[in-house]
């Protein structure tokens, strides 16, 4: 078998076989390709509004769903409620009942002893107001105002009354006797208890020098700011 070389042709040389002429034209009409890119726009936009729609469908069913479980659990739970109700009614009436009358008897103390005066923290008062002026209290003699029907206090000898230094009203008066090494203490102490809020226009009627001192006597005002208790305002220091 014999093979024949034949000579190249000299214009179809293998770089001009091998080259690409880089020509292009779009031969398609506008319309055709406006055409086509509106209809791939329309079809992202029905993909996405699907999509949307499905999202939101599935939100709304696990909503429901939410809500359905919330409901029933909020039944269970008021069914319960009920029967601890009726149980707690039934076992603890006793109970139940102490407690109402206890609270009762809290409201109508509160209101009975709206007016409670305790003593003993009046004279701690006091007898502190004595040793702070280095004075000695050997008297105490007190009375309280009448109460009217109105709960107001009772008006008595009020044209004799001197007015008062203190803005809170009176509910008593107290007449204080004791001794003092001078007369300076007893009017340290008639400024001491001036300075008190229980006490108001204390005012000294008797100061006499003796061998052992001064005795003295004195009147003061009880304010109500004197007033307090368990079931009242409580009090600063002891007493009840």
């Amino acid at each position: 078998m014999a093979t024949t070389l034949m000579p190249l042709d000299p214009a179809t040389s293998p770089q001009r076989v091998s080259r690409v002429l880089t020509i292009s034209a779009h031969l398609l009409p506008e319309e055709i390709v406006a055409a086509r890119r509106a209809r791939r726009t329309r079809a992202w936009v029905l993909v996405i509004l699907v999509l949307v729609v499905a999202l939101l469908a599935g939100w709304y069913l696990y909503a429901a769903q939410q809500k359905k479980d919330a409901d029933k659990e909020q039944q269970g739970l008021a069914a319960k409620v009920t029967t601890l109700q009726r149980n707690l009614n039934e076992n603890y009436t006793d109970v139940i009942t102490v407690q109402s009358q206890t609270t009762t008897l809290d409201t109508q103390l509160k209101t009975v002893l709206a007016n409670d005066l305790p003593w003993a923290t009046l004279l701690d008062t006091l007898f502190g107001a004595a040793t702070d002026a280095d004075v000695q209290l050997t008297g105490i003699t007190g009375s309280l105002t009448a109460i009217g029907a109105n709960g107001s206090a009772v008006a008595s000898g009020a044209g004799n009354a001197l007015p008062s230094a203190s803005k809170a009203a009176t509910i008593g008066s107290l007449t204080l006797t004791g001794t003092a090494p001078d007369k300076p203490s007893v009017a340290a102490f008639v400024v001491r208890l001036g300075k008190l809020s229980t006490i108001a226009n204390p005012y000294l009627t008797s100061a006499a020098e003796t061998d052992k001192g001064v005795q003295y006597s004195l009147q003061v005002d009880i304010t109500a700011a004197a007033e307090c208790g368990r079931f009242t305002t409580a009090c600063k220091t002891g007493g009840k």
